[in-house]
């Protein structure tokens, strides 16, 4: 989201499991999860609060959409990325070593998850034809843990969901995006 607003910022490293929990970063995120935000003193954490926080204070449209159906439309990708997106994935994750049951029930769930993103996707992007804050969190959560997510589990197909296919690889050609793989954050 930095690179998209393009501000300046500090990146600071912080190791998961183990600085991630020491005290003084506690104090910035007592979940002891990353990322944080330190905003000139207003600490933030989860990162999709961060990109809303962020697209709200510094960034203009198309980013941050103006009016309020459009915030409705950030808002509702957002928590659907947080709510439905994210614990599917983290369960897929888990259950690829085992595959048993448990992993084609957690790809079924999936299966019905990326319907509803297929079926949404009516133009380019999530809030119409431009790239929002939407399509950067949603984009972001569905490409974590690591950085190909979804793509980078093999037994996820993506063929029947070629809308959704090409929203991830708009998303993914973006120049801010680039230029944070580029920094190995």
């Amino acid at each position: 989201m930095l690179e998209e607003i393009g501000i300046p910022y500090e990146h600071v490293p912080v190791r998961p499991y183990t600085e991630s929990r020491s005290a003084s970063y506690l104090r910035i995120n007592p979940n002891g999860h990353i990322p944080s935000l330190d905003d000139h003193g207003f600490i933030i954490w989860e990162s999709l609060a961060i990109n809303l926080y962020l697209a709200e204070t510094y960034a203009r449209p198309p980013l941050w959409p103006p009016g309020t159906k459009d915030h409705g439309r950030v808002y509702q990708w957002s928590f659907w990325a947080a709510n439905e997106a994210e614990s599917r994935i983290v369960s897929i994750v888990k259950s690829v070593s085992k595959r048993g049951p448990d992993l084609l029930k957690e790809l079924e769930q999936l299966d019905a998850i990326l319907r509803v993103l297929e079926g949404e996707l009516d133009g380019p992007y999530l809030v119409g034809d431009v790239f929002t804050v939407a399509d950067l969190n949603v984009a972001s959560t569905l490409r974590e843990p690591g950085e190909q997510g979804i793509s980078g589990i093999g037994e996820v197909d993506l063929a029947p969901f070629p809308k959704v296919a090409h929203w991830l690889d708009r998303c993914s050609a973006r120049p801010a995006n680039s230029r944070v793989a580029s920094l190995g954050y």
